[in-house]
C-alpha cells in the first residue's frame, strides 16, 4: 500500500550526487568470515560478523525496503505490504533460525505489526520494555498511521512462533512530527511497551562516517515480506558512504538486501576483536530502487540524546 512520499529535496539531492558520481564508485571487495549457505543455522555463522563477496554496483544484490522509487516517479514512496523483490546480482539473505535466532543479536529482533492495511515494519529491542523502530512506520509527517491498540510487538520464541506484546507509547522525533515532509534523517522512533519483554537486548551508539567506516561492514536482521511468514533473514555488506550534498548529512547510503517489511530494522557493527561488541548505530528506513541503494538513518549525539530521554537510563542501553 502507498503511503505519503519523502521529501522532494532530499531525492533530487541524491539523483544529483548519484549522477555526478555514476560510475566512480568503487567499494572494496570485503573478505567472507563464515561461509555463505542458503539456510544459516548456529554452526556455520558466526553471529553478525558475516560479509558480502562482493560490492559493485553492477554485483551486488539490493531488495526492496519500505521506500520505493518507480520510474516515472519523483518521490519515493512506501509499499508496507509489498512482496516484490528488486534484487542486483544474487540474494545474500541468510535465514537465522533455530538456537541461533534465540542469541544475540538476532534475539533483539522484532516484528512490528501494524494493522492488516498497512502491513508490518521490523525493530530491535534497545530496552526492557523499548523498541528501536522507523518513525514512517507510525506517522506520516501529518498524524499517526495507526491507533495504539493496533500496535503489536513481536519476540520469536524457540517453538518459531512470536509472543506479542502490546504498545503502550510511540515517541517520534519532534522534526518528524511537525515537517512538512518526511525526511530520511529523522526516520526514527521508540515505542514503550506495556509490560517487560524479558529478553535480551542491544546498546545504541552514535558514531561518525569516519569512525564506522573502521569497522569494514554493517549488519541488520528483519522479517522481510518476501520470505516465508514469521521468518528471519539477516544481511551485511560493507558499510556505506554519506551523500555529497550539503543536506542530508547524517543518513547512511549503503548496498544491503533489504525488502518490504524490513524498514525500522536495527543496523548494527561489530567489533571483530570481541563478537560480543554489537551496537547499534542506525535504523533501515528506505531505498532508492532506480540507483540500487537503501538509506539508512545514523544516530548521532543529538538523536541519542533524544531517543534517551525516552527510556530513560538504562544499564547496557548506550544511555
Amino acid at each position: 500500500m502507498l503511503c505519503s512520499r519523502v521529501t522532494s529535496i532530499f531525492f533530487l539531492l541524491i539523483s544529483l550526487w548519484s549522477q555526478l558520481h555514476h560510475g566512480a564508485l568503487s567499494l572494496s571487495r570485503s573478505q567472507t568470515l563464515v561461509d555463505s549457505v542458503k539456510e544459516t543455522n548456529e554452526e556455520d555463522l558466526k553471529v553478525g560478523i558475516h560479509e558480502r563477496n562482493s560490492t559493485s554496483p553492477e554485483n551486488t544484490a539490493l531488495s526492496r525496503g519500505l521506500h520505493t522509487v518507480e520510474k516515472g516517479e519523483l518521490f519515493p514512496v512506501i509499499l508496507y505490504n509489498s512482496k516484490r523483490g528488486s534484487i542486483i546480482g544474487s540474494d545474500d539473505r541468510r535465514r537465522i533460525k533455530g538456537k541461533t535466532a534465540q542469541r544475540l543479536p538476532f534475539k533483539a529482533v522484532v516484528k512490528v505489526k501494524l494493522s492488516s492495511r498497512i502491513g508490518s515494519c521490523s525493530g530491535t529491542l534497545i530496552g526492557p520494555r523499548h523498541v528501536l523502530s522507523a518513525a514512517h512506520c507510525f506517522h506520516n509527517g501529518r498524524g499517526l498511521l495507526n491507533s495504539k491498540r493496533d500496535l503489536k510487538v513481536g519476540v520469536l520464541q524457540p517453538n518459531h512462533l512470536f509472543t506479542w506484546y502490546r504498545v503502550k507509547n510511540v515517541f517520534l522525533p519532534r522534526s518528524w512530527k511537525h515537517a512538512r515532509s518526511m525526511n530520511p534523517e529523522n526516520d526514527y522512533a521508540v515505542l514503550t511497551l506495556q509490560r517487560p519483554h524479558g529478553s535480551s537486548f542491544l546498546p545504541l551508539k552514535a558514531m561518525s562516517m569516519k569512525k564506522l567506516q573502521t569497522y569494514g561492514s554493517m549488519h541488520f536482521s528483519c522479517y522481510p515480506n518476501d520470505k516465508p511468514a514469521n521468518s528471519m533473514w539477516y544481511s551485511s555488506c560493507p558499510v556505506g558512504w554519506q551523500p555529497n550534498t550539503p543536506a542530508p548529512r547524517t543518513v547512511i547510503m549503503n548496498m544491503c538486501d533489504a525488502a518490504g517489511g524490513c524498514s525500522g530494522a536495527g543496523v548494527y557493527v561489530v567489533n571483530q576483536l570481541s563478537e560480543n561488541d554489537r551496537f547499534i548505530i542506525g535504523v533501515l528506513s528506505s531505498t532508492i530502487k532506480s540507483r540500487s541503494r537503501n538509506v539508512i538513518t545514523r544516530l548521532t549525539p543529538k538523536k541519542l540524546r533524544e531517543i534517551c530521554s525516552w527510556i530513560g537510563r538504562l544499564t547496557k542501553s548506550g544511555c
